[in-house]
């Protein structure tokens, strides 16, 4: 495959990461704008700057399951990653156009299971497979279950703040209430901002890293220091391992649980282990098994997502700060600090969840801690329709995208 065109869809995929900032800015900054506490170009300055920072401190466990967690590895081509991008954008713009809250995170779901499914069928899925922990399951069927579990767990922590706080603020005057919250939303919308620059930017990484991967261009996508050893994997003394190289080198690997889930099941067999080289004061080297993503990677994509934000979809934002419910800046930070307390435990797991869904979930949980009748149930319906339809919809698109490469057998 030809590099120019490798870097093409790198260039879209950036092009997705933008957009994706552009249509979810309302996630932002739809309850600190409604609330007036920010007018909306300081508000989306605001939201970008902490969209750009969660660069630093996050890992990239979501980048991982994108890249590796819903398609199986051998069947992704650029051509593949590009139907899926394909499938992702358009969906995010018909929405947006009609200023739907629709998930981006989804549309890439949507987009890459479509183009997978059209070239190689249901078979190159990944359904079910497991996570760090048996609280998370990965694939298909694993990140559907976080479709659901993530807007219920926004809801809840919206209301369970709308209560908390209720109850600790009933004493004091609405005005000195109203005085504090607006100092305190500008804290929530920044640790929204940042839960959401964690969450979703990492899905750009993970396409662009399996983008690299499927073009043979895979030492790209390590960060300075971190190389690609293959050799043959051996036992050692006291149930150590051994990776020992074509040219006879042999690299003791330093334990640790990435070293144990990485060498599970491949003793006396040759593989190509990542990580990094580390000397000892004697002068003999051990392999420490360990990735990074490279930092050209991370920062492409946490700009990209920063700008998209920075430029709005404006459409969007008053579905999400007033159509939906009338927000006071006292629910605008219990919102917030719901969604962003959900989004940053997701990401914690290398959950890729719908920061749109969240957001939405904790907004209905705190206009139902007020009143049922203060929700506007005929919007929420809507919006829930957007979410159902944006796997599919972005599935079709990036299928019907993939057909001509198909029949040219690529």
């Amino acid at each position: 495959m030809p590099d120019f065109y490798v870097l093409f869809v790198v260039l879209v995929a950036l092009g997705f990461d933008f957009i994706n900032g552009f249509h979810d800015a309302a996630n932002s900054i739809a309850t600190v704008v409604s609330t007036r506490v920010l007018p909306p170009r300081a508000a989306v300055v605001w939201a970008a700057f902490f969209n750009f920072i969660a660069a630093v401190g996050t890992g990239t466990l979501v980048a991982s399951t994108i890249g590796k967690g819903i398609v199986d590895p051998s069947v992704i081509t650029p051509n593949l990653i590009f139907a899926a991008l394909v499938g992702a954008i358009v969906w995010n713009l018909i929405t947006w156009y009609y200023g739907l809250p629709s998930s981006s995170s989804h549309a890439l779901i949507g987009g890459l299971a479509g183009a997978a499914i059209a070239k190689a069928g249901l078979g190159s899925l990944l359904w079910l497979t497991p996570g760090p922990n048996w609280l998370v399951w990965k694939g298909i069927l694993g990140i559907s279950i976080y479709i659901v579990v993530s807007p219920l767990l926004g809801f809840g922590l919206g209301l369970l703040f709308m209560a908390v706080t209720g109850r600790l603020c009933w004493s004091q005057r609405p005005g000195v209430v109203d005085t504090w919250f607006r100092r305190l939303q500008l804290l929530s919308a920044a640790v929204y901002s940042y839960s959401h620059g964690s969450n979703d930017a990492q899905k750009t990484m993970g396409i662009i890293s399996a983008l690299l991967v499927a073009s043979g261009m895979g030492y790209l996508t390590h960060a300075a220091g971190i190389q690609e050893i293959p050799g043959h994997l051996q036992s050692g003394p006291e149930r150590s391992l051994v990776l020992v190289t074509k040219d006879g080198n042999r690299y003791p690997i330093l334990p640790s649980a990435e070293a144990e889930a990485k060498t599970k099941g491949k003793v006396d067999k040759d593989v190509v282990l990542v990580g990094s080289l580390e000397t000892a004061a004697d002068g003999r080297q051990s392999l420490k098994i360990d990735d990074h993503l490279a930092w050209w990677i991370i920062l492409a994509c946490h700009g990209a997502i920063s700008f998209g934000t920075y430029f709005g979809g404006w459409r969007i934002v008053k579905t999400m700060g007033s159509k939906i419910t009338k927000l006071a800046p006292f629910g605008g930070f219990c919102a917030e600090t719901g969604g962003g307390v959900t989004i940053l435990l997701m990401s914690h797991f290398g959950i890729p969840v719908s920061t749109t869904h969240t957001i939405t979930g904790a907004i209905v949980g705190v206009g139902s801690a007020r009143r049922l009748s203060a929700v506007r149930w005929g919007v929420a319906a809507r919006v829930v329709w957007a979410w159902v339809l944006t796997i599919p919809a972005a599935a079709t698109v990036a299928a019907l995208t993939y057909l001509p490469f198909r029949i040219w057998g690529s």
